[in-house]
């Protein structure tokens, strides 16, 4: 491998502000497929109004593979549904292909971290369901369906049942089914996320062979770092609640990648250094009062008081 291909390789992106607000990277002049501009999101609680997005800016070019990492509760999966249009922000705009989202659309289709599969549907079925409700006739559906679940290298399991399937074939299904529809965008949140770390493995391999071959703009919501660096072109790092773009990092390795590779692991490290900071602040957000994080147990300052059980002991 070419020496230049190491971790001096990271970059991280210096942002400029937009209209005073956060900044948004000095990206290239490529087209783009996504436009977040100034997003806020919060929730009503007992206590009050939570806010878990603030003044998110973000753009992503078409056939981009780009991650989203930070800890949990910092509004990944919020921002996701987002640009899904499953839910509507606060304050500011989304925009994919020039369009202002509204609401959901054909054009973007969502892989949850549960494959989200129909028991009563065989594989082929399951993946012909989208086609079925676009109104394509019978033949043409299943053609289309062969040829992702090809893609997949599930053909011979075209027939079965969801049951018979293991997690990792679950998953598989799932991406057929999405990229038979031919979105123009595809948002997976954390869908590898309850499968081992054999199947992980093979998936990272075969979605990245999937996004070579089709080039789909790919929006990826993920707690694993190494994860991340193996799929992604650009990574944003948010931080703890209310989320915000923290920092960007571009990946410049080559494709196919693998997660064992001595390049992941080192672009991982840096990029943990930088998440670090902001996992130590949930930690100590949710620990009890009385507790450290050093060392994860009860501590107190009082000395246990000494028992006098008599007999001059």
């Amino acid at each position: 491998m070419s020496e230049s291909v190491g971790v001096d390789n990271l970059i991280e992106l210096d942002y400029v502000k937009i209209d005073g607000g956060q900044g948004t990277s000095k990206a290239n002049s490529a087209k783009r497929d996504l436009c977040i501009q100034h997003v806020s999101k919060s929730f009503q609680s007992k206590n009050g109004s939570v806010y878990v997005l603030e003044d998110i800016n973000l753009e992503i070019n078409q056939g981009e593979f780009v991650c989203l990492v930070g800890p949990s509760g910092c509004g990944k999966t919020t921002l996701m549904n987002i640009v899904a249009g499953l839910e509507k922000a606060d304050s500011g705009d989304v925009w994919a292909n020039g369009r202002r989202i509204q609401g959901a659309g054909p054009d973007r289709v969502v892989i949850f971290q549960e494959a989200a599969l129909f028991p009563w549907l065989n594989v082929i079925k399951n993946v012909e369901f989208g086609l079925k409700l676009k109104g394509i006739s019978g033949r043409e559906r299943r053609n289309i369906a062969l040829e992702y679940l090809k893609m997949v290298h599930l053909t011979k399991f075209q027939n079965s049942h969801i049951h018979e399937l293991s997690g990792g074939m679950k998953q598989r299904v799932a991406i057929a089914r999405a990229l038979a529809m031919n979105p123009e965008m595809l948002l997976m949140d954390e869908p590898f996320s309850a499968l081992d770390a054999q199947t992980r493995w093979i998936l990272h391999y075969e979605l990245q062979n999937i996004w070579m071959k089709t080039k789909k703009t790919i929006l990826f919501v993920t707690h694993n770092i190494r994860e991340a660096v193996c799929l992604a072109d650009r990574i944003f790092i948010l931080s703890t609640s209310p989320g915000r773009i923290k920092k960007e990092f571009a990946i410049d390795l080559p494709r196919p990648r693998d997660d064992n590779d001595v390049n992941v692991a080192e672009y991982s490290t840096r990029i943990m250094q930088e998440l670090k900071a902001e996992i130590d602040k949930v930690v100590r957000c949710e620990m009890d009062a009385d507790s450290c994080v050093e060392c994860d147990i009860k501590c107190t300052s009082v000395e246990p008081a000494k028992t006098d059980i008599g007999g001059g002991i």
